[in-house]
């Protein structure tokens, strides 16, 4: 199965120490660098002054260029228009700003954009709660970094914490993998995150693909995938796919190896082999699939059913099967249709390039195996058993001789119709459970579009223009 494991989800930096101006104490502080005039008015009712034209303002942490300035006399709220804020960690975009200098709270409408040196955030819509340290996105949002992209139709960012939550159709983006989910919970310090509802998500590195309802990832290597999950493979040379199906994945990479626990209706399906179980562990330094309760493995007509099965993989094919206790594989002949089968205290199994050319059972071994005449006809069966070892050999996949050790006893039974059926007592053959090719699941949101939301502002197109050069 390769290594389907998935790589950290990138790390979306949400560095948005806005230090808005006109904090309550540093008013006092405002300088007016520029400004064509100064006026008092009324505006929507209400006393004002106003600064107008080409305005410059400073403190001591922020530099403001903005087509005009009010101040509300009687309510401790200053309004911006057309404004560009640069402050020590970013340059910030607005068509609107409006402070509230009691509350210090701050409420950005229309095409706002935070520059910084992380990333590059476009919302209609943004409020700063400098005394809570919250940032609102209340309206859809877009992050840009030199990976990719993160959209989402609304967010919050909390400050103190490092921590970001976006709802409504996430989506992440860049050159390596897409993600997409209902919401999602991240915190950035500690490289953990959270996808909730509907997830999907394409690793291009490691043609991956995966869904569920949950996905939880941390940056020691651990990804735990549930609630109908589902697990896709494409092989280096893109001509098999494997697919795993359970409850509950998980997963954990480390420098040098990873492994993977699926647990609860497991289902895997690769045009290589299939197989069900209630817990699955896989490992994939050494490509080895230990299926545990109830398993059952087909590969090709061949059928394996166990309590415990070990599976070995090369090149994707399966290598070698180990079973125990009392495992019973059922062989079904390609000419004649009949039930070769071997039972035994623990079985071995050896492949080569996809074929079955030795079986060996340890003890207490149970054989029927049905003959044909030089026609290809069926002619008969033989039963043996044997307290020692028992082998069966295959030529070209199908069952061509066998031999037993210690206290053989068999016998030959002609060809009869009431042989036909013969079956040993732990007889298993369930072509109905073996899993069918699924379908790939497929993303349900479009790709993030490449435009931002919006038209530049002015202000914005000129600054990019200005640092360009």
């Amino acid at each position: 199965m390769g290594k389907p494991f998935l790589r950290l989800l990138p790390v979306y930096t949400l560095i948005l120490l806005l230090v808005l101006p006109f904090q309550a104490e540093a008013q006092s502080r405002v300088n007016i660098l520029q400004a064509d005039r100064a006026e008092g008015g009324i505006f929507a009712g209400q006393n004002i002054r106003k600064i107008l034209g080409n305005v410059i303002l400073q403190t001591d942490k922020m530099l403001m260029q903005t087509d005009s300035v009010y101040q509300f006399v009687d309510r401790n709220l200053l309004m911006a228009f057309n404004a560009q804020i640069e402050t020590e960690n970013e340059m910030i975009w607005a068509d609107t700003l409006y402070h509230n200098t009691a509350t210090e709270y701050s409420r950005l409408r229309g095409r706002v954009i935070i520059q910084s040196e992380q990333n590059t955030v476009f919302a209609d819509s943004m409020d700063v709660d400098q005394q809570q340290e919250i940032v609102i996105f209340n309206v859809p949002v877009r992050f840009e970094d030199e990976q990719g992209t993160l959209i989402a139709e609304s967010g919050l960012y909390y400050q103190a914490v490092d921590s970001a939550i976006f709802r409504g159709n996430v989506q992440l983006a860049d050159s390596t993998q897409y993600l997409e989910a209902d919401s999602l919970f991240m915190n950035r310090s500690a490289e953990l995150y959270e996808l909730f509802g509907r997830v999907y998500a394409d690793d291009y590195e490691d043609n991956v693909s995966f869904a569920g309802e949950y996905l939880y990832a941390d940056s020691l290597g651990y990804r735990l995938l549930q609630i109908n999950a589902w697990l896709m493979e494409v092989n280096e040379a893109q001509t098999d796919t494997t697919h795993l199906f359970a409850e509950k994945i998980e997963l954990f990479e480390t420098d040098t190896s990873s492994t993977m626990d699926a647990f609860r209706d497991v289902r895997i399906w690769s045009p290589k082999f299939s197989a069900i179980a209630d817990t699955v562990h896989y490992r994939d330094d050494i490509e080895q699939f230990i299926l545990r309760s109830n398993p059952i493995l087909w590969q090709k007509n061949m059928q394996l059913t166990g309590p415990y099965i070990e599976a070995y993989l090369e090149d994707d094919e399966i290598k070698f099967l180990r079973s125990f206790t009392r495992p019973i594989i059922v062989q079904q002949d390609s000419l004649t249709e009949r039930m070769h089968q071997m039972t035994g205290d623990t079985l071995h199994a050896y492949f080569e390039g996809g074929e079955i050319y030795q079986i060996r059972v340890f003890n207490n071994t149970e054989i029927i195996f049905h003959q044909k005449d030089e026609n290809d006809e069926p002619d008969g069966l033989v039963e043996l058993i044997s307290m020692g070892p028992s082998t069966m050999d295959f030529l070209e996949g199908e069952l061509d001789f066998f031999k037993a050790e210690q206290n053989i006893d068999g016998s030959y039974l002609p060809e009869d119709p009431t042989n036909i059926e013969r079956k040993l007592d732990n007889f298993r053959w369930d072509p109905e459970r073996k899993p069918e090719k699924p379908e790939p699941r497929q993303p349900r949101l479009p790709p993030v579009p490449e435009e931002r939301p919006f038209d530049m502002p002015p202000r914005f197109v000129n600054y990019l223009s200005e640092h360009e050069m």
